[in-house]
Parts: structure tokens; C-alpha cells; sequence
């Protein structure tokens, strides 16, 4: 039985998402969305089609595809992760407190690591060995660590300031060359982590066999939850990598991009849209790339068009509602795929 799960998943393993045709249907109609967004923006709004917006567009991206990485794994693995952006807050936090403490970044960022390194354990033990579903473990989890660290470290406060002088601080918010920049060689390189474990590590075969059918794969002997704990550890690296992006780039960690914020809703908004079916079981890096170069691309053109942050928020949900009832189309549920609390 474990050689019959991982041969269906097999098709998935080069990370290339599985099943063709209707299935990577709603990928390719995106990717002509976008492509067809960036002509018209080019063609009406003055100074989209330059060299420097361009950069502009990579860089302000850069967060959103790390978080989507993270995301992405744990949806294909047949999760969700409410978790991540508290992750992100509570990794550039616990970072920020100690290089303004004093603490060398090299150390500083060791503990961080650690932190989500412990966060993430403590969620994948609560989905695969306490059998919490996956969105109520994480959505508790966010709501102990914003509070833990807003009222017992920041004492209630919604910012933290980062020395902008910080070496580090520079570092990450600067260039590794010029044109350069180290939000977008931190998204390269997340990427790229993410290809390795979805296509080329025994996890990822795992990982794709548990999105497939959560049940063969535990029946068949698959470590299913040594596996989790990889989902989810991985989930809240790339969400401290995120973190330290952002907080750099502002030079400050602000906790309402938890509570007021639309963030999170923009990382499933990119997965989905990029198409990754919600059930799990399949997709890949190509799928993240195709998201996130839509919403980057509408984002930045409604903002150089200086639409209201509610208008875009409400043709995001126009766009992420859509998205869902075409991949309910195109990958309807079955009795093999319908199973009842598997978030």
C-alpha cells in the first residue's frame, strides 16, 4: 500500500504541481490575467513601465512570496496556518528586542530561529499528536503569541522601533549590489528552499501523499507527523524571514499587521490564485510565482493610480472569491478528497 500512495503521488514530485489539464486551468488563466494587467498598466499609467518600478515591484513583493512559501507547503500538505503572520511579528520582535538590547545579530538572530524552530513544533503537535484541527491549533497559537509578546514584553504597545543605524538593520533594508536588493535575494533563496523540499526531499513526497489522501498515508506507514513538524517548522522560518524584511524595511515591528492588517488574506489570496487547491495534494514554486506576480502587479498599479486601500481590498476579495469558486470547479470534492475537518 505505502508503494501504490507514493507512486500517485509521483507525478507531483518534480514540484511541478499534479495533474494536467482543467486542473492547472485556473494557473493559466491567471498568468494571462497578469500578463494582460501589466499591458494595460504599462500602456495607461505613467512611469509603471520602468526599470525602477520594477525593482520597486520585486522588492515590495518580497514578504508577500517568503510568507507564500510557507503557506503554500502547509496547504499542500492538507493544513492551514492562521499562525503565520503572528509568527512573522513574533520573529522580528524577539529580534529587534535584543539588537536594541545590545545583543550581536548574529546571536539575536540564533534565538529567533530558535523561537520558530519551538512555535512551529508546538503547532504540528497540536494538529498531528493532540489532533487539534489545523485552523483552530493555529488560530490559537496567533492569539497567544500576540498577546504573550504585546502585553508582556512590549507592555501593551503596537510598535516596536528598530535602530535604523543597526548594521543589520541596514543590511537587510540595502543592496547586496546595486539594483540588487536583500528583500529579493531572500526571497530567491526561500524560494528555492521551497523547491528543494517540495521536489527534491523525501518530505516532500511525503508531503504530497498526505495533501492526496490524508488517511492512505498514514495507513500505509508514512511518517506523517514527523512530517508535520517539518510543514510547520519550515512555515515559521519563512515567516521570520518575512519578518525581518519587513521590520527592516519600516524600521519597525508593527502588531497591527496582526490585528487590523490584510495580510494573511493575501497569502492564501496568492496561493489560491496561483492554483493551489485548498484540499492540498498539489502544487509548486511555479504556482507561488504565478500569485504573487498578479497581486504584486495589482497592487502596484492601483497604488500608483492612488486607489483607496478599501477598494483594493474589496477587488482582492472580488478576485480571492472568484478564485475559489473556480477551483471548486475544477477540483471538486470526491469520497476520496472530502474528509471532514482535514484543516
Amino acid at each position: 500500500m505505502k508503494a501504490g500512495v507514493m507512486a500517485r503521488t509521483g507525478t507531483a514530485m518534480p514540484g511541478l504541481g499534479k495533474g494536467t489539464g482543467r486542473k492547472n486551468m485556473l494557473e493559466r488563466v491567471v498568468a494571462i490575467v497578469t500578463l494582460a494587467l501589466a499591458i494595460v498598466f504599462a500602456m495607461t499609467i505613467d512611469g509603471f513601465a520602468t526599470l525602477g518600478n520594477f525593482r520597486v515591484i520585486l522588492s515590495n513583493s518580497a514578504s508577500l512570496a517568503v510568507l507564500s512559501c510557507g503557506m503554500a507547503v502547509v496547504i499542500i500538505s492538507r493544513g492551514l496556518d492562521l499562525s503565520l503572520i503572528a509568527q512573522m511579528i513574533a520573529g522580528a520582535t524577539i529580534f529587534g528586542i535584543l539588537i536594541t538590547n545590545g545583543v550581536p545579530a548574529p546571536a539575536a538572530l540564533f534565538v529567533a530561529i530558535v523561537a520558530m524552530i519551538v512555535i512551529g513544533i508546538l503547532n504540528a503537535w497540536l494538529i498531528a499528536y493532540v489532533e487539534i484541527p489545523a485552523m483552530l491549533a493555529t488560530l490559537a497559537s496567533a492569539m497567544l503569541l500576540v498577546g504573550l509578546l504585546r502585553f508582556a514584553i512590549l507592555r501593551g504597545e503596537f510598535l516596536l522601533l528598530l535602530p535604523k543605524s543597526d548594521p543589520t538593520v541596514a543590511f537587510l533594508a540595502g543592496d547586496i549590489l546595486p539594483g540588487l536588493s536583500v528583500p529579493v535575494v531572500l526571497m530567491i533563496a526561500t524560494l528555492a528552499a521551497s523547491w528543494f523540499l517540495l521536489a527534491r526531499s523525501t518530505a516532500g513526497k511525503i508531503i504530497y501523499a498526505m495533501g492526496d489522501n490524508f488517511q492512505a498515508a498514514r495507513l500505509a506507514g508514512l511518517p506523517v507527523r514527523t512530517t508535520l513538524v517539518v510543514v510547520y517548522v519550515f512555515a515559521g522560518l519563512t515567516a521570520l524571514v518575512a519578518g525581518l524584511i519587513m521590520a527592516a524595511a519600516s524600521g519597525a515591528v508593527d502588531f497591527r499587521t496582526v490585528t487590523n492588517g490584510t495580510l494573511l488574506f493575501d497569502v492564501i489570496l496568492v496561493v489560491v490564485l496561483g492554483g493551489i487547491p485548498l484540499r492540498g495534494g498539489r502544487g509548486s514554486v511555479r504556482n507561488i510565482l504565478v500569485g504573487v506576480a498578479l497581486i504584486a502587479i495589482m497592487r502596484n498599479g492601483m497604488t500608483l493610480m492612488n486607489v483607496t486601500t478599501q477598494t483594493q481590498d474589496m477587488l482582492k476579495g472580488l478576485v480571492l472569491l472568484t478564485a475559489i469558486v473556480t477551483d471548486n470547479y475544477l477540483n471538486p470534492r470526491d469520497a476520496e478528497t472530502d474528509t471532514v475537518g482535514d484543516l
